[in-house]
């Protein structure tokens, strides 16, 4: 085993030092380990230490300047004889490291350590058997969700259990596996559902195996690519096989003299390995190659790959017989025919090319954040999300115009907000951008289209009822004909005024060259008939054009026209019968001229009109920003269509679809030159909620609270700290949800403006997140003076049961307070903090 997964056998030696030796092990052991900050962080009270809380807390100092110190601690204090290579070479520690102030699997309220041992112990040995009810109990602690506890079971049982994060998110589109909120409300079996379907995507590959490709793949350390190459496993022409040092080095090479094309795979590139002609040992991805680092042969030169499937089978046809080249058609066939290779290609495609953004691991069961691209900003469906205060809507601004204008989000952020606001709202006026807001009596006749009551335009104060388009129809719409050449474009995206305007000045013109124009209407008694005028009104407004023959003409009428023409052009009306009379005809009178006309309209407006005067139609993007977008019923917004949004569903797409519309029985597509911004804000309740449909859909890039975006300095106080601390404290009192964010101090340029912040925006917040839950709120707080605690005065009430003597009531300092005005009470919030730490350390 190379050295990137070492710290699967250390962690494995640690686990079962714990599970064999038990909690006094754990305990004393603990204790003793150089953590470098307070232990306090790891055990409850008397109650002891916990192995799911330790081996979550050990994890999270792969990610700090400690961890060779830490780790050597850990082996020295447990008797730990597996190595771990040095942390400053390579990428040695793959595994999840979670934030250091979320690893407990308890709090004050919950504490059952004999629930998280009894699951520990069922999750060591090489074939768990996990109890239901207890992985269900876990789950239900506070703050321990579906990510949290997949990753403590994957680092506890690395070869039988996969995290289910950030690091498989893209995996769990491109499979259809059971999401984290899936596997939170199904319980284990649905997590062993997971389990199953990613084991088989990945034959014969260990989980710690597929979580580091799946891992390097969303970091976008690799991009699978569709290159192939073929090796043997006969390398060096000895007759000898080195396909065991292969698979346990997970690497690949050969002799020497073919160093030219071993300098040419790619990192997510692929490489087929086989032994002779006939038989197929596994497929893997590079993620290194030497030879092309170094750009010649040595011996001790390598490529290393990831291992996507490691089954050997007989292959379905004969390779090619060469040492190491690109894969032919003949060898890539021969694999891709072989049964137990074909669900390895298929993976391959879905993985090819997608789009790989760093991210964070989440600690609960939150949508699976992105750092925001600030490239170009082009994926098609995106969710801004994060904690009130951090400027979500205001970036959708800045999104919005970089899909637009196809360019990169630090050009467009590096103009004056002001320009950008006024180009924003041009484009809005336009039509180009949409924005609404959801919200709970939000519906699908409201966002696609509905049946409406309106008033009668006769004065009667009758009511009718007229078919509506909602928002997402009509840019729907925009955006559609859009993508359309002009011939294809449909009725409503030209003016009926202009082109009949066009098309009588041109009829004018050629009758004034004695050009005739024919109608193809056709009498057995008088032959054709043509144009013989244009009527003009003073104005030189197009009135109607007399046809026919001189001596007898028919007068045909704008109205009748524009009545007509647009049903005519888009096929409704394709005889005489279809152009009615005004009266009570049935038939116009005019009706075999009017249809003669028509197709000569038609003419001008192909030929003529639409491409000289409007041109080829400029491709455009078009974007709806949803505001609030979780706070919608989405099943009830989107109904049917919520499967149209999806990239591979677009028109154009492969796998294009379309519906019927239930009110207007019209075929309704989504083209891929509209896009979705949403905006979500974590620390609203309706998050848990949160529409699966959405999470599979929909790309969520994190927006967090930045210090460094506000003022450093205000009479006194350091408003960056402020907030810093304030944050660091509600995450480790609630979770990073319900962070503050940096607008909030954005417009504050004296005391007074930060004492009416506080006031007014700080205090209800934190009220609204902790339930009036004071206790908490001062420690936010650090107990700087802004809240007070009240004692009950004696003789208050009379005795009662109900009243607990004990019992603390707290209260907010009075808004005349001369604490509010002084900046050492807004210091105490952080430099308390800040010397508490220094000691800790």
């Amino acid at each position: 085993m190379k050295e990137i997964y070492d710290w699967v056998r250390w962690f494995q030696e640690l686990v079962r030092r714990i599970a064999n030796e038990g909690k006094p092990f754990l305990n004393e052991n603990a204790r003793k380990v150089d953590w470098g900050e307070n232990l306090a962080k790891l055990e409850y009270g008397d109650e002891g230490i916990d192995p799911f809380s330790f081996i979550y807390f050990v994890a999270s100092k792969a990610d700090t300047k400690q961890l060779k110190t830490v780790y050597d601690s850990v082996s020295q204090e447990f008797g730990i004889e597996s190595p771990l290579p040095d942390p400053s070479v390579g990428d040695y520690y793959i595994f999840p490291t979670p934030p250091g102030l979320n690893v407990l699997f308890h709090n004050e309220k919950s504490f059952n350590i004999d629930l998280l041992w009894r699951l520990f112990r069922q999750a060591v040995p090489v074939d768990p058997e996990i109890e239901p009810n207890d992985f269900k109990d876990v789950l239900e602690i506070k703050n321990v969700a579906t990510p949290k506890l997949t990753q403590s079971l994957f680092l506890i049982n690395p070869r039988y259990f996969l995290p289910v994060d950030t690091s498989s998110a893209d995996l769990s589109q491109t499979l259809d596996l059971p999401t984290p909120s899936e596997i939170e409300s199904g319980g284990y079996e649905t997590y062993r559902s997971f389990l199953d379907r990613v084991k088989r995507a990945f034959p014969g590959c260990q989980p710690y195996e597929i979580n580091m490709l799946l891992y390097m793949q969303k970091s976008g350390s690799i991009v699978v690519s569709d290159n192939f190459y073929q090796i043997s496993t006969n390398v060096m022409d000895d007759g000898e096989d080195y396909w065991d040092d292969f698979e346990e080095n997970n690497r690949v090479y050969t002799g020497g003299g073919q160093y030219r094309r071993l300098t040419e795979p790619n990192t997510g590139d692929v490489v087929l390995v086989r032994r002779g002609i006939l038989t197929g040992k596994a497929i893997g991805v590079v993620y290194k190659n030497d030879y092309r680092e170094y750009g010649e042969w040595k011996k001790k030169l390598k490529i290393h790959v990831l291992w996507i499937n490691k089954l050997e089978t007989q292959l379905n046809g004969q390779t090619e017989q060469v040492g190491f080249n690109r894969a032919g058609p003949k060898t890539r066939g021969a694999f891709e025919k072989t049964p137990n290779y074909r669900s390895s290609f298929d993976l391959i495609k879905k993985l090819k090319g997608s789009s790989p953004m760093n991210s964070a691991e989440p600690k609960t069961d939150s949508p699976q954040p992105v750092e925001p691209d600030t490239k170009k900003p082009n994926l098609l469906n995106q969710i801004l999300y994060g904690p009130p205060g951090t400027g979500k809507t205001w970036n959708t601004v800045d999104y919005a115009l970089a899909i637009i204008e196809d360019e990169s989000l630090d050009i467009i952020s590096d103009n004056s907000r002001e320009d950008n606001l006024q180009r924003f709202n041009e484009l809005k006026e336009k039509g180009q951008i949409q924005m609404v807001t959801f919200h709970q009596s939000y519906n699908y006749e409201d966002f696609i289209e509905g049946i409406r009551p309106v008033l009668d335009d006769d004065g009667s104060g009758s009511v009718k009822y007229e078919l509506v388009p909602g928002v997402f129809r009509r840019i729907v719409k925009q955006a559609d004909e859009n993508t359309r050449q002009p011939e294809q474009v449909s009725g409503e995206s030209w003016d009926i005024d202009e082109l009949l305007q066009a098309f009588a000045e041109w009829v004018d013109e050629n009758l004034k060259s004695e050009e005739q124009i024919d109608l193809n209407v056709v009498d057995r008694k008088s032959g054709n008939k043509r144009i013989i005028e244009v009527i003009w009104s003073g104005d030189e407004t197009f009135e109607s054009i007399k046809a026919g023959i001189q001596d007898n003409p028919r007068n045909l009428t704008k109205d009748i026209i524009k009545r007509d023409y647009r049903a005519f052009y888009e096929g409704e009306i394709k005889s005489i019968e279809d152009i009615k009379s005004t009266g009570t005809s049935n038939k116009h009178w005019a009706a075999r001229y009017y249809l003669g006309l028509y197709h000569k309209i038609k003419e001008f407006h192909d030929e003529e009109w639409q491409l000289d005067e409007h041109g080829d139609i400029e491709p455009q993007n078009y974007v709806l920003i949803i505001d609030e977008i979780n706070r919608g019923n989405i099943a009830k917004i989107f109904g049917e269509l919520i499967t149209l949004i999806e990239p591979s569903k677009r028109i154009g797409a492969d796998d294009a679809a379309t519906v019927t519309l239930p009110y207007s029985k019209e075929e309704f597509g989504v083209p891929d030159n509209l896009y979705i911004i949403g905006t979500m804000n974590t620390a609203d309740r309706s998050i848990a909620l949160l529409d699966t449909a959405l999470r599979r859909r929909f790309n969520f890039v994190e927006m967090m609270p930045d210090p460094t975006l506000v003022p450093d300095e205000i009479e006194g106080v350091n408003c960056q700290e402020l907030l810093k601390i304030m944050n660091e404290h509600i995450r480790f009192l609630l979770d990073r949800e319900h962070q503050i964010g940096h607008t909030y101090f954005l417009k504050i340029d004296d005391l007074k403006t930060l004492e009416d912040t506080f006031k007014n925006k700080i205090i209800p917040l934190l009220q609204e997140y902790f339930y009036d839950n004071w206790e908490k709120i001062d420690l936010v707080l650090n107990r700087n003076g802004f809240i007070r605690k009240i004692t009950i005065e004696s003789g208050l009430f009379k005795e009662s049961d109900l009243i607990d003597d004990q019992s603390e009531i707290y209260e907010l300092l009075p808004a005349d307070d001369d604490k509010w005005h002084d900046p050492g009470s807004y210091r105490a919030i952080y430099e308390q903090a800040e010397s508490g730490s220094e000691q800790g350390s």
